[in-house]
């Protein structure tokens, strides 16, 4: 998987090897085992505050939609936006 998106990126293997060849060799073991185990800082701020709630303390909040009310994101997209990037917008599939 890493050989095919540093190739989409367009580079040889040889440069995936010799930029990231530590990485590289090591997963081809295998992925190491991770399951979230950091306390995170958001959450050691919360017990030094003793705020009940992570979103009392957040920096960015969101609802339960995952929007930002205080930005109005995520919004509409405008045609110019999607021009600076590149992007155009594929009409949705009927399934």
């Amino acid at each position: 998987m890493l050989e095919r998106a540093v190739g989409s990126a367009g580079y040889r293997k040889d440069v995936l090897e010799g930029r990231f060849g530590g990485m590289y060799r090591a997963f081809q073991y295998g992925a190491p085992p991770h399951g979230g185990m950091a306390a995170g800082v958001d959450r050691i701020v919360m017990l030094l505050c003793g705020a009940k709630n992570l979103r009392e303390i957040t920096m960015f909040p969101m609802n339960q939609q995952a929007q930002d009310l205080q930005m109005g994101a995520p919004g509409e997209v405008m045609s110019n936006q999607l021009m600076d990037l590149g992007l155009r917008l594929l009409p949705k599939k009927n399934d």
